[in-house]
């Protein structure tokens, strides 16, 4: 019996191969919690490439109503902060306490998140955001650190093969901005 977990999605490119590569281990329940991604039509765009992926490999895809205005409430005191740093713990704690309590309305015990496999995020700061989370709801965060064995780029290769959109920022308005700022120089 495969054991049971539900992966938290930050996009496509990354539950592909996140996905392809826990199928045979495990029974897997997709989760796209991503209240951080502005605009609306950026979020839709990635949620229906989300779900292409879900159906490609069989699985199964869920996604909260779309409510923008929780992760303002996370971060507020966190604007001004560059990415990588308090903001971004906030928004994934945020993220992962929607994961962790969509865990536990099922009934599985543990969950994980493909944004271990970018080689911009910490895994520290992943991992101590999806424990106290997990803390919370009662389940367990499992830390894969997918961006190891190449990970990132064997993601980056299999979307390429699925036509998958690959996006240039996080989502959040201020990584679209600081990603702006960044081609501009």
């Amino acid at each position: 019996m495969k054991e049971k977990i539900v992966v938290h999605v930050c996009c496509a490119p990354d539950q592909a191969y996140v996905v392809k590569l826990l199928r045979d281990t495990h029974e897997i329940r997709c989760y796209f919690s991503n209240p951080n991604i502005e605009p609306e039509e950026e979020y839709e765009k990635r949620l229906a490439d989300a779900q292409r992926v879900a159906d490609h490999f069989g699985v199964p895809i869920v996604a909260p109503t779309y409510k923008p205005h929780l992760w303002e409430n996370a971060i507020r005191e966190f604007q001004h902060t560059p990415e990588g740093g308090e903001r971004c713990r906030e928004c994934f704690l945020l993220r992962f306490r929607q994961t962790a309590a969509f865990c536990r309305e099922l009934g599985w015990p543990s969950f994980t998140s493909t944004l271990s496999i970018s080689p911009h995020k910490s895994m520290a700061v992943i991992e101590q955001a999806g424990r106290t989370a997990a803390g919370e709801f009662g389940v367990t965060f499992e830390p894969f650190n997918f961006k190891k064995k190449d990970g990132f780029k064997k993601s980056v290769a299999l979307s390429r093969g699925l036509g998958l959109y690959r996006q240039d920022y996080c989502g959040c308005r201020l990584s679209k901005r600081e990603s702006e700022a960044r081609s501009r120089r």
